[in-house]
């Protein structure tokens, strides 16, 4: 969970990132481009929100696909990974446009943040990563909310969820780590997307391990209840 939180808090640097390079018009949007990212992700995760409770959760189960909190946590760290992946290829392209840019104007070199606006990627090119980025916070985030506060006892509630959401802390600390690792860009959206396939790996495979060792308790204990009732019955 730290990592993914982590992973959101950087999404959502790189987002405002992004915003600051594209200062343009965008239809009947006028305001500056990194407070229209927020407030589009803002109105998204409201509409996001209803949506996957009445339409996907149910569509995931008419089809056959689990819908338990640990597969629904997993998925949305797999959708944040492909969030970074999207940024990464992104960015790739705008480095390529930087690259020709300079090719073709040996007297007037540009970097990334010095491009003529028209030789940027628009800004609406940000949509498919902020739905991704939102749709796994929703899968992830929420649904870890939810498994902490039902699957409390009664008198731990609070203190499980106060828990969780310390973890914040540790996702701010994560992110203020691994982003000094490289001041690129590009190499931190591949690095943060290998990070979230890997917290999803890990949570697979502990929750998979949990799994069997809860079945294996469970086959443990009917087969002592068993052989005791055998026992029983042969006393008699």
């Amino acid at each position: 969970v730290p990592l993914l939180l982590g992973a959101l808090r950087a999404a959502g640097e790189s987002l405002d990132r992004a915003g600051r390079q594209d200062e343009r018009q965008t239809g009947w949007f006028y305001y500056q481009s990194q407070i229209r990212c927020k407030c589009l992700t803002r109105y998204l995760f409201l509409f996001l929100i209803p949506f996957f409770e009445t339409i996907v959760y149910p569509l995931m189960r008419k089809i056959g696909l689990p819908t338990s909190a640990i597969f629904r946590m997993i998925l949305g760290m797999v959708l944040v990974a492909a969030s970074f992946l999207v940024c990464g290829f992104i960015e790739l392209a705008m480095e390529e446009r930087v690259a020709s840019w300079n090719a073709d104007h040996v007297s007037d070199q540009r970097t990334l943040r010095s491009l003529d606006s028209d030789s940027q990627l628009h800004i609406l090119t940000t949509l498919p990563q902020i739905f991704l980025i939102t749709s796994g916070e929703i899968l992830c985030s929420i649904t870890g909310l939810e498994f902490a506060y039902a699957y409390a006892p009664v008198s731990m509630k609070s203190v499980c969820q106060s828990f969780f959401l310390l973890t914040n802390a540790f996702g701010n600390v994560i992110t203020i780590i691994f982003s000094k690792a490289t001041s690129r860009d590009l190499y931190l959206y591949f690095m943060w997307a290998g990070i979230e396939l890997f917290a999803a790996g890990l949570m697979f495979f502990i929750s998979r391990q949990v799994h069997q060792s809860l079945d294996n308790f469970k086959t443990n204990r009917a087969n002592a209840a068993e052989d005791e009732e055998n026992l029983e019955m042969t006393k008699k």
